[in-house]
């Protein structure tokens, strides 16, 4: 579940949890206004139905009356069952996300209970499971925390550009497998970039550069596949170190590398990659692939998880009667050895698979354009506005934008729907955002050129900098920031909110929502489904039988 900055107390409907009173906002002094409005108002117990739906019970949020939450709930305990019957499970990490998503923002797997200081207005908030892989809503309160967290306290008044690296697709697979591999991959990558601007700064007379940028790891296409690359966010110039180290870098800015400069970027990036695979065995010397890489030990474990996430990355079909077919055309892998830049657009270049597209840029004071940049290189995996239900039963997930043969959409059954939601889980202690440069918590710098260098992701309780005590940030802001849903308000009179208590004993969340007029039961979960396999019989055995 989140977490609230509050403390509970004991109430007529919450047994399982002795809680003290708290607030979801600071409380502020009472004026004579309120306080009589409070005389004037009814006690709750006077009041037969207060209750008022959140976000969660509006008919256009609602969680489970998605066609992402629907296809789950049906299937997915089956998909779980089939992979284990064919000796093939899934890893524990991937069934608590897949099984944790279909129990996010239902109110009938507990809640907090709250009401309104002034005019006793109630309203129960759901919780969430806190997932990482795929869940539209966990991961939507992710963009938003990291999002503002960077606007606020990290990016400083200075023009950015994104650097998106595409990778080959064998490469894909061994990056999404081996997370060492990744680290290099994406050090390599990080470091070509930031020379790049290195070299335009000597050039200009800086000695000293000091560069900073922000790497988002993707493991997501627009097709629902797996597909893990990067976007990184770097400063569009670079900052000159002072003589001493209390004075302050000065920051110089950049115009936008030409079409040329990125050309060469992608052909160091790519030389000194397949150089690297070549190394440790991943390729051969004619180029050729290694049919069995190195993996995590995780991955070893589970060859059922290795499966899916390869044909996610080939946009195939692992399990079930369309298995090894294809979803959509195969790109192409490493190329060949004489291969030459090749120019796509402006500033994006291409090579032995290795794709740099540099054109997206944001200028300087443009806060509200950077804030949308970082949202969109944090957001969830999945768009449940995408995804559709056709008579037949097949899933239509459309594309972002259409692909150069015309395709608009995939389809896929239930059954592959979930393979491919449970490709897109990363594993754990696998970092999706990396600092570099003068952003990197290693550099001395760093304190002279953030913002707020103090703050952490979240918030500390009692207001101080005390890195062991910061917590998540608050639900209730991140609702009022993404959604324009504040929780922690009364909607009607405007004062805060108090928790009353959290209520996550089945009977008592039941005999609430009884009380309230609302469903005690939550969605059915579909069990698991089994099919009758044919028997095969020894004919042979089975005459000599029948003949003695």
């Amino acid at each position: 579940m989140f977490y609230f900055f509050a403390t509970f107390s004991p109430t007529p409907f919450c047994k399982s949890r002795h809680v003290t009173r708290g607030h979801l906002h600071s409380p502020s002094d009472v004026t004579s206004h309120q306080l009589a409005k409070r005389q004037r108002s009814p006690t709750w117990a006077s009041r037969k139905n207060k209750f008022t739906p959140t976000r969660q019970d509006s008919p256009k949020t609602l969680s489970f009356d998605t066609v992402l939450y629907k296809v789950l709930a049906e299937h997915i305990e089956t998909f779980i069952a089939q992979r284990e019957t064919d000796g093939k499970g899934l890893p524990k990490f991937v069934v608590k996300e897949l099984r944790g998503y279909l129990r996010c923002g239902v109110l009938q797997y507990g809640f907090l209970r709250t009401k309104c200081k002034a005019c006793d207005f109630e309203r129960a908030v759901s919780f969430s499971h806190k997932g990482r892989g795929f869940c539209p809503s966990c991961c939507g309160k992710r963009m938003v925390g990291k999002a503002y967290h960077l606007i606020d306290n990290v990016l400083l008044d200075a023009p950015y550009r994104q650097w998106v690296l595409s990778l080959p697709i064998p490469l894909r697979f061994w990056m999404a497998t081996n997370k060492k591999l990744t680290s290099k991959v994406h050090q390599i990558a990080s470091k070509e970039i930031t020379t790049y601007y290195t070299c335009v700064a000597k050039y200009k007379g800086n000695k000293n550069p000091l560069p900073g940028s922000i790497t988002f790891i993707q493991r997501f296409g627009s097709a629902c596949n797996l597909n893990t690359h990067f976007h990184l966010v770097a400063l569009e110039g670079v900052y000159a170190q002072p003589h001493t180290e209390e004075a302050i870098p000065k920051f110089s800015a950049f115009e936008p590398p030409t079409d040329q400069e990125v050309c060469d970027v992608v052909e160091k990036i790519a030389t000194k990659t397949i150089k690297f695979l070549r190394k440790k065995g991943y390729l051969q010397e004619e180029g050729e692939e290694v049919l069995r890489p190195d993996l995590d030990q995780l991955f070893q474990d589970h060859p059922g998880m290795t499966e899916a996430m390869a044909a996610s990355i080939q946009s195939k079909i692992a399990f079930g009667e369309r298995a090894g077919e294809k979803v959509r055309r195969v790109g192409s892998g490493f190329g060949y050895e004489e291969e030459t830049p090749l120019v796509k657009g402006t500033q994006c270049a291409t090579i032995n698979g290795f794709n740099l597209h540099a054109k997206v840029g944001v200028a300087a004071f443009a806060r509200d354009r950077l804030l949308q940049l970082i949202k969109y290189v944090t957001r969830p995996p999945i768009s449940n506005q995408r995804l559709s239900r056709r008579e037949n039963g097949d899933l239509l997930y459309e594309l972002k934008t259409p692909w150069s043969d015309g395709t608009t959409a995939i389809l896929l059954s239930p059954e592959e729907l979930c393979e491919k939601v449970a490709a897109l889980v990363p594993p754990p202690n696998s970092h999706l955002t990396r600092y570099s440069g003068v952003f990197s918590s290693h550099s001395k710098w760093r304190d002279k050129v953030v913002p707020c260098p103090e703050k952490r992701t979240g918030f500390c309780p009692d207001g101080g900098a005390d890195r062991k005590k910061v917590k998540n940030h608050r639900w209730a802001k991140l609702l009022a920031r993404t959604f324009k849903v504040d929780v922690g308000t009364c909607p009607k009179c405007g004062e805060d909110m108090e928790i009353m208590g959290a209520v996550q004993d089945p009977a008592e969340v039941q005999r609430y929502l009884r009380h309230v007029g609302k469903k005690e039961h939550p969605p059915p979960i579909a069990a698991a489904r089994y099919v009758q396999a044919e028997l095969a019989y020894d004919d042979c055995a089975y005459e000599d039988t029948f003949t003695e």
